[in-house]
């Protein structure tokens, strides 16, 4: 095998790895998919993992994890990996929401476990710098390679990717009546969405980093860009839905990062009616409708699918020392 940071990538082998990654998709029910459009779009998200790699970024990173000044700067970046076979692997470190270390791994192929255990072992040294607690892949839904990997003990599904190009709109006329949409306000409105969710995490302490709370700078872009609403039943604030623009898969898409229910109306039925109210509101503006769910956050993975949406993509977390 040999490696070289992801900077110094060629624009064929890009290519590559980006239809790679969308292989990883489950595809079935997406219809006039502009496969170039798509494979450009998972291209520029994998460059992506060169951001934050700045000289500052790296003095900091020595710092924080006491790297020796022997490994080179090219050594921290994310890295292309080449295996003897000529098949092509991008490995990254990075930390998740518990602030665990993981090695997440995109491949130009499907991954098996034993194809990751000679790729972690190489990965080990190349970051030797680091002591990672979990794998992270993102095999197909449902792929032979996805129930082979998530048959290892200690394996979990975590990120869910849900999406539609056609969600459900149908909303039942009392329905309508009683739920309204408004643009949510960040003076008047925050107040009472960080109250509703602090009050939430008391009670839900373990659901702090599956559903964190939305930061005002989120909240902000997600106003300015018009696609954050406050939702009222009967005139008393039900929630908030909250949006962003993105070009998943290289649709104009609708990525909803934050849809929250008032503990009075949790468990009445009203968190359908007042998504599908806000794709309503969209619909005419976006052709690609999706979010990311945890896997273990079953309420709302659940809400999901009654809107329309289907698992699209699925990230695994391995446990590390099944490689190391």
């Amino acid at each position: 095998m040999r490696h070289y940071p992801l900077y110094k990538i060629d624009d064929v082998r890009l290519h590559r790895l980006g239809a790679g990654v969308i292989k990883t998709y489950n595809l079935t029910d997406i219809t006039n998919l502009d496969i170039e459009k798509a494979i450009n779009k998972e291209c520029q998200d994998l460059l992506a993992l060169n951001d934050d790699c700045t000289s500052d970024d790296f003095i900091e990173l020595r710092q924080r994890r006491n790297i020796s000044d022997n490994v080179p700067d090219d050594d921290l970046f994310a890295q292309v990996i080449e295996d003897n076979d000529g098949n092509l692997f991008i490995a990254s470190v990075c930390r998740n929401d518990d602030d665990e270390t993981m090695f997440e791994i995109f491949s130009e192929h499907s991954l098996t476990a034993s194809v990751l255990k000679e790729l972690a072992s190489y990965i080990r040294k190349v970051f030797c710098w680091c002591t990672p607690v979990h794998i992270c892949v993102w095999p197909a839904p449902d792929s032979p390679q996805a129930q082979q990997l998530l048959l290892l003990p200690g394996a979990r599904a975590v990120d869910s990717l849900l999406g539609s190009q056609t969600p459900l709109l149908d909303v039942s006329d009392a329905l309508k009546a009683d739920i309204s949409l408004q643009p949510f306000e960040l003076e008047k409105d925050r107040p009472w969405y960080e109250q509703e969710y602090n009050q939430f995490l008391t009670e839900n302490p373990a659901m702090a980093n599956i559903v964190p709370i939305s930061d005002k700078e989120e909240l902000s872009e997600s106003i300015e860009a018009g696609l954050c609403s406050m939702a009222f039943y009967q005139g008393q604030p039900l929630g908030m839905v909250m949006g962003e623009a993105s070009e998943e898969l290289g649709f104009d898409g609708l990525l909803v990062s934050d849809i929250f229910i008032a503990k009075q109306f949790r468990g009445q039925g009203l968190a359908s009616p007042m998504q599908r109210l806000y794709y309503e509101l969209h619909c005419e503006d976006f052709n690609f409708f999706f979010g990311y769910i945890d896997a273990t956050n079953k309420p709302s993975y659940k809400n999901a699918l009654k809107q329309g949406r289907k698992l699209l993509r699925q990230e695994l977390y391995l446990p590390a020392q099944q490689f190391l």
